[in-house]
């Protein structure tokens, strides 16, 4: 797994470690581990760490996910991200918040993109059992693409980066079944510079013990402008064990 990866989950764990003994920090990790041997060789490993922190009107979240994959000796996936958010509650349902998130894929329109946003925020529903928060808000978005195929025959050209203005969309919602089973979905839409950017994150959660739970998770990634022989959309779906601190 890449070196900046592996620093980053590093040094998320003193968070860990804190939001154990500091309540006003919550913090979950999910793992999920697949393998494959026979007639075919596979391994996929995914992880996601989550911190957060709410103090009087402002709250903190820091998040690092990743994703890996071979088969047949063959890496298929290797994709991570770090992410940052600050924001301030200005009422009881109302906030403005900014965000930055980093993402690095290797199979990806891009090898890796920044991008820096700020929103308004409101909390459409906010009970016990179920809760709907939608955001939107401008950003940037700076992106390096991957190589560009160019002459005959084709040679892997550098492409150079670029900086395009952004709208930034979120929308959360959460339902609680009951007191061991809850649906989470999430999307995550960012347009601008001639490209649009769309994940969708859906999970269902059962709660095992008060801090482990399993997760089922279908994930979908969608990009409207990928370079020839690139897939627009990628699909993945996870069963992770899920480790609250």
């Amino acid at each position: 797994m890449r070196t900046p990866l592996t620093l980053a989950l590093l040094a998320a764990l003193p968070l860990a470690a804190h939001a154990g003994e500091d309540r006003s920090w919550k913090a979950t990790a999910e793992f999920g581990l697949a393998v494959a041997s026979g007639n075919a060789e596979s391994e996929t490993l995914n992880g996601r760490l989550e911190f957060l922190r709410e103090e009087d009107r402002w709250f903190y979240g820091v998040n690092a996910a990743a994703l890996r994959a071979k088969a047949d000796d063959a890496l298929s996936a290797n994709r991570y991200d770090l992410g940052l958010r600050l924001g301030y509650d200005f009422s009881a349902r109302s906030y403005l918040a900014g965000s930055l998130r980093y993402e690095a894929d290797d199979f990806a329109a891009f090898e890796h993109q920044l991008v820096a946003a700020a929103g308004f925020g409101h909390r459409f529903i906010d009970s016990e059992r179920t809760a709907l928060v939608g955001e939107i808000g401008p950003g940037l978005r700076r992106v390096q693409p991957i190589d560009a195929l160019l002459g005959t025959p084709p040679v892997p050209t550098p492409v150079d980066a670029k900086t395009d203005t952004i709208v930034r969309g979120t929308l959360d919602y959460r339902h609680g079944f009951n007191a061991s089973t809850t649906l989470s979905n999430r999307l995550l839409a960012e347009s601008g510079g001639g490209s649009t950017f769309v994940q969708n994150d859906l999970g269902v959660s059962v709660q095992m013990s008060e801090r482990l739970a399993l997760k089922a998770g279908y994930q979908i990634r969608h990009t409207t402008d990928v370079p020839a022989g690139v897939e627009r959309t990628d699909r993945l779906l996870t069963t992770n064990l899920v480790v609250g601190f």
